[in-house]
């Protein structure tokens, strides 16, 4: 069982999912580079042996903490499970999935929005943050004096997109009110708003400690808003759902287990984060592990389309979006609904 890791944006352009095809090939050695192994993803799956999967994850951040925890805490291999993690950007993320070099993403809704609006079948399986993620962080005293700003985005699609859309609608301004600036990454977008390139853009800790340290403040915690949304959930392909059932309730079980001990084991989660986000502050450690363990992730990750509903709202203007049924899209057996 390993983690491998490699840096990348976390959202991409909805460009690469209608790439499919195509991006299919070349992603075929860059994952087997990353993941060796990959293509004997299943096997041992129902006859007591050791089954194979490779899961894809969008960037490094403090939301992935749950597959961490599973990798390295001997969760998943409890199950019977080998699954090595490997982190591919939004953009890439997604083509890996559809062409099976990758057997699970983690990857946010407005991807799985426009990836099944692109035709592609796609099963929504778990969330693991059901929650916009973020605060709007500026040095601007009240939303008003924000018109004509820069606003930093990852991407005119990804998550960060719709999270800030959202942030603008509850500040009572429109995406017209402002400049949105698209810098790739969140850990660009970070960069440029403690660098004073743009004035103001949603983040979460631990990058919140230099944000504040640089003269910022939150405006508004999106969070505490609870709008529905999937900013990372757990994807699969409609095919490999159906043919690999046991194996992802497996799966699901050792999420499900490693949330509890996110959630229950403070010391053993903030090493992990320590190790995957190459931070040693004990101040930016605990405020990482309190927002997202108290205030973010769900004891119960259940899938909804409430959660999708965001995103297809914010990408309606996207060719196939509005007509997307996302019931045909979700998933929740292996986290039915309580009650």
């Amino acid at each position: 069982m390993r983690d491998t890791t490699k840096h990348g944006g976390r959202r991409g352009s909805r460009r690469a999912t209608y790439g499919l095809a195509a991006a299919a090939g070349a992603l075929a050695l860059a994952v087997s580079a990353c993941a060796p192994g990959a293509d004997a993803a299943g096997a041992g799956d129902g006859t007591g042996g050791t089954a194979k999967m490779t899961v894809s994850y969008s960037q490094l951040v403090a939301d992935q903490l749950p597959l961490w925890i599973a990798v390295n805490s001997g969760l998943f291999k409890k199950q019977g499970l080998d699954v090595s993690l490997t982190s591919l950007s939004g953009s890439d993320g997604f083509p890996a999935l559809i062409s099976g070099q990758t057997q699970m993403a983690s990857i946010g809704a407005s991807e799985m929005v426009s990836g099944a609006a692109s035709g592609a079948q796609v099963n929504y399986l778990a969330t693991l943050t059901p929650v916009f993620p973020y605060q709007f962080y500026t040095k601007a005293k009240t939303a008003a004096e924000l018109k004509g700003k820069r606003i930093g985005i990852t991407t005119s699609s990804g998550s960060v997109y719709v999270a800030t859309l959202a942030a603008l609608g509850q500040l009572g301004l429109t995406p017209q009110d402002v400049r949105l600036v698209s810098l790739g990454s969140v850990t660009n977008v970070n960069n440029a708003l403690i660098a004073g390139s743009v004035d103001a853009a949603l983040s979460h800790p631990p990058a919140s400690t230099q944000i504040e340290a640089a003269g910022y403040h939150s405006i508004l915690d999106l969070a505490k808003q609870h709008i529905p949304t999937s900013n990372v959930g757990l994807a699969t392909t409609t095919a490999y759902a159906k043919s690999h059932k046991d194996q992802i309730k497996k799966f699901m079980t050792a999420l499900s287990q490693a949330i509890a001990r996110e959630k229950s084991d403070e010391k053993y989660a903030e090493s992990e984060l320590s190790k995957h986000l190459k931070i040693s502050d004990p101040k930016a450690l605990k405020e990482t592990w309190e927002y997202f363990a108290k205030e973010v992730l769900p004891a119960r990750p259940t899938p909804t389309t409430a959660q999708l509903q965001t995103s297809k709202d914010a990408l309606a203007k996207t060719p196939g979006v509005s007509k997307l049924d996302l019931s045909k899209i979700v998933d929740d057996s292996y986290f039915p609904p309580a009650g």
